[in-house]
């Protein structure tokens, strides 16, 4: 009975590590799906300071990372012109740009010992947002969408 015991420990312990970060994945994809639009919609369409691709880039994940309030999270925000037009006078403001957020997750533990010998799990894993904005359709009075 203690062979057996010895051997399914660490089984069911396995079992239960790998649907605990499944489920804490999953919720931080929730979340992430969420935040990531909020914050493309708020700050994406008229950055504070210079309107160009790349301040926006840099508040909407200044904002997704206030926002997830995890720091282990790997963050990545990218912006892409989907208009000809917009590399030149007017950058962000009435361009559609796409913003693609991707978060990255290691799962924990992410490493430990077992009998003097380290292991390190090279796994992270990855969820990809990615938001449409038209500027021009988003302003005071008039209809929006994403």
């Amino acid at each position: 009975m203690v062979a057996e015991m010895a051997v399914l420990v660490p089984v069911v312990l396995v079992c239960a590590l790998v649907a605990m970060n499944g489920a804490w994945f999953a919720n931080l994809c929730a979340k992430f799906d969420r935040v990531a639009m909020d914050a493309a919609l708020a700050h994406g369409v008229s950055p504070a300071g210079e309107q160009d691709a790349t301040a926006a880039a840099s508040q909407v994940k200044a904002a997704i990372e206030r926002a997830m309030g995890d720091p282990t999270l790997v963050l990545d925000v990218s912006v892409e012109h989907l208009d000809p037009l917009a590399e030149g006078i007017f950058s962000i403001s009435p361009a559609r740009v796409r913003f693609t957020c991707s978060m990255g997750y290691r799962p924990h533990p992410s490493s430990f010992s077992v009998a003097g010998a380290s292991f390190a799990l090279p796994v992270v894993a990855t969820h990809t947002r990615s938001i449409v904005v038209d500027a021009s359709t988003i302003g005071i009075g008039g209809e929006g969408h994403a």
